[in-house]
């Protein structure tokens, strides 16, 4: 099956500003917040693979094409933000890695979607997923902030969301259905792990606390579409509003981990280290 997408170029720049994921508007990104955004690459990835399989399958198609240029643009957006902003070296060779993995995977993921291309659409996000973690564990190792590792977690959970979208949809695409299935599984698993990791955080506000505890609640009930435990029948709509609701509730979470983490980088630059 081959469905078409729009001229990928002619995206109106107002649907970034639409998105809740816009990064910090031509300013240098302080740690926390290049965490952050890295992080967002890492999600995007597996955004647009998702979006890529529901077009092979004709899958709210119009919506999926949208979403896919988008996502598109924003990585684009990301680069240029994280390019300008990111000073130590091998954060930057990391950085350098991203692009690369980025232009060959723009091409492919913006052509005609083809479902007999499932297993190669995974395949290549999580070359490009794991290029984008690299990048981000490249900046945290310069952090002096533990909540850093935090922002990272966390924002990991926004990428979980969609890779657990993407692989649902891509083991209903007749090919190789068995393989994604225990993707699938193993991705619930860490999402599960990490859940408990933030929840048992001592850095977290009683906002984040209560956050989490929503997230907690939620994923208790629906973690059975994901985890092998419900043989249930095939529902998209049901995922698309599971994963997105997951991915906003991560999102805003992360962004309060950023904010705490920022505020112990200040305080962490006015302690001289000590004179040996």
């Amino acid at each position: 099956m081959k469905v078409s997408l729009p001229q990928w170029p002619i995206i109106i720049i107002a649907l970034l500003l639409s998105i809740a994921f816009h990064p910090v508007d031509a300013q240098q990104l302080n740690t926390s917040q290049a965490i952050n955004q890295a992080g967002l690459q890492r999600m995007l990835s597996q955004r647009m693979a998702k979006n890529y399989i529901l077009l092979s399958q004709n899958i709210d198609a119009n919506a999926a094409a949208d979403e896919l240029d988008e996502s598109a643009a924003l990585f684009e957006e990301n680069l240029f933000s994280l390019t300008s902003s990111i000073k130590d070296k091998k954060s930057k060779t990391a950085l350098q890695r991203l692009k690369r993995e980025w232009y060959g995977f723009r091409v492919f993921a913006l052509e005609n979607a083809k479902t007999e291309n499932t297993e190669r659409v995974v395949k290549k996000s999580t070359s490009l997923l794991k290029t984008a973690h690299e990048l981000v564990l490249s900046i945290e190792f310069t952090s002096r902030s533990h909540s850093d590792h935090l922002v990272n977690l966390s924002g990991r959970q926004r990428m979980l969301s969609q890779r657990l979208a993407m692989l649902y949809y891509a083991s209903n695409s007749g090919y190789t259905e068995k393989l994604f299935q225990q993707e699938m599984h193993k991705t619930a698993r860490q999402f599960d792990q990490a859940l408990t990791k933030l929840i048992k955080s001592r850095e977290n506000t009683p906002e984040i606390k209560e956050s989490l505890q929503d997230i907690a609640n939620q994923w208790s009930f629906y973690k059975t579409r994901f985890d092998g435990s419900d043989k249930g029948r095939f529902s998209p709509k049901t995922i698309k509003v599971v994963s997105e609701s997951l991915l906003k509730a991560m999102n805003d979470i992360t962004k309060l981990y950023e904010i705490v983490s920022t505020s112990e980088n200040k305080y962490a630059s006015w302690i001289k280290p000590a004179n040996k």
